[in-house]
């Protein structure tokens, strides 16, 4: 049986040229339940992205990119495209199917291969309109082979089944369980899965809390408060009368009781920011400008433990604008491989200068004070080393993640740009060291270069998994 990894990975994104100061490494490891994303089980990361891509003629029908690591990290030239008209992948391209749009990635089957779970909630099944589908695609040697549909339990009650997926050990068995949310209030626990299908499945009522999200934009999961078991994030915001103000609610065990945490979570990442052996908790809240981290605890998460960080708040590049978008995107990872994760925040909408909307991807690094503005990096298309240049409307970091991609230790940051180029979309990696992430070796390469369409608006990069369970 493989061991649960504790290493975390997530998107970290910053820095010019040269190298920053390393910070002093300490004894504690960095506690997630989250690891490398690797595909065809030989050691390095690979980077999983997916596209609305024209196929066969059929626009928006959608396809997943897997770049696979090596020494060098990723690279164009090591690419498989998979779509729903790939052997042994379950339906068909369809027209504004969008495969793949919602992505997660761990070791379903426990054989040894990260497998990627596929959520295609604008998928028409059996004619209900945006029914949803999810497709387990399995992991090998070669890389994605074939997939398994994941019936949806009760497609009278709600549309759009798979529009959020995360991976925990929610029962504490040592195996992980899928979480898959629709458009309603529920949220569907499958346990046991393999390419037989899944061996268990339970509903989980999230519109049970007066002051809870009146829509969930985001799930996550993460062992919070230390007793071996992860737990359910569901993350949401109101819509009442414009006020966009939000709420996230935390199920010990993704079951029973829950916790209310004040944050509006329109994306959300665990990760030890603090060293101390529980997995912590970041929310994105893009129209406050903000992220809010809240520290694990022996009672879990509480609204008393939370640290709320705009581009003003000390050691922040920037200043906070009303359309920037800051947290529109975060993930989770151990840049500077010192032990405490750090979290990489998309700003998508940043204006770089007088460019408008170019984007940025900010690195925000853990501490044993937690998660803090100092040393905080800053990357966009300007920033010395990263190909490209800053370009009205690219949206640059309007998805990140953070995985291994050379076996070095350090996570490396992914960043994408899918309205790049008439919105065919750019991908960028950049390796991470001591000092942080470094644009030495960066690469990048658009939708085209990876094999998809040349044609526009194939939004190369619009969707990337936050992390990884095991492998």
């Amino acid at each position: 049986m493989h061991q649960r990894s504790r290493t975390a990975p997530v998107l970290a994104a910053a820095l010019a040229a040269g190298l920053f100061a390393a910070v002093p490494a300490h004894a504690a490891p960095s506690a997630s339940p989250h690891g490398r994303s690797d595909v065809n089980g030989d050691g390095y990361g690979d980077l999983v992205t997916a596209s609305e891509a024209t196929v066969a003629g059929l626009a928006h029908a959608g396809a997943i990119v897997v770049n696979t690591g090596s020494a060098d990290g990723i690279s164009a030239k090591r690419v498989q495209i998979v779509t729903q008209n790939s052997a042994g992948v379950p339906g068909a391209a369809e027209k504004g199917d969008l495969f793949g749009s919602v992505l997660a990635t761990a070791d379903l089957n426990d054989d040894g291969y990260t497998d990627v779970v596929a959520g295609t909630p604008a998928e028409d099944v059996d004619g209900d309109v945006d029914g949803g589908t999810v497709a387990v695609l399995w992991g090998t040697k070669s890389g994605l082979g074939s997939g398994t549909t994941l019936p949806d339990p009760a497609p009278s009650a709600h549309d759009r089944f798979g529009d959020r997926l995360a991976v925990g050990d929610f029962n504490g068995d040592g195996q992980p369980e899928l979480a898959v949310g629709t458009d309603s209030n529920d949220v569907w626990i499958f346990e046991g899965v393999s390419s037989a299908g899944a061996t268990g499945k339970r509903r989980l009522d999230t519109a049970v809390a007066a002051d809870g999200p009146d829509y969930y934009r985001s799930l996550a999961a993460g062992d919070f408060d230390g007793d071996g078991t992860d737990d359910l994030v569901v993350g949401g915001r109101y819509d009442e009368d414009n006020s966009f103000d939000g709420a996230a609610l935390v199920y010990p065990g993704a079951a029973g009781a829950y916790t209310v945490l004040p944050d509006e979570a329109h994306v959300a990442a665990a990760g030890d920011f603090d060293g101390d052996g529980r997995d912590d908790l970041v929310t994105g809240s893009p129209d406050d400008n903000s992220i809010t981290a809240y520290r694990g605890g022996a009672q879990g998460l509480a609204a008393s433990s939370r640290t709320t960080l705009t581009q003003d708040s000390p050691g922040v590049p920037g200043v906070t604008e009303q359309e920037d978008s800051f947290g529109d995107a975060v993930a989770v990872g151990d840049v500077n491989r010192d032990g405490y994760a750090d979290v990489v925040v998309g700003d998508d909408f940043e204006a770089i200068g007088t460019v408008q909307n170019a984007g940025e991807v900010v690195v925000l690094h853990g501490s044993a004070a937690g998660l803090t503005g100092t040393g905080a990096q800053v990357v966009h298309q300007g920033t010395e080393g990263v190909p490209g240049a800053n370009e009205t409307y690219d949206r640059f970091g309007a998805t990140v993640r953070l995985t291994d991609t050379d076996r070095d230790g350090y996570d490396d940051l992914a960043a994408a740009a899918p309205t790049e180029n008439t919105s065919n979309g750019a991908l960028w990696s950049l390796h991470g060291s001591s000092g942080g992430v470094s644009a030495g070796k960066a690469v990048s390469f658009s939708a085209a270069t990876a094999g998809l369409s040349q044609e526009p608006y194939q939004y190369f990069g619009q969707s990337m998994p936050t992390s990884t369970y095991g492998s």
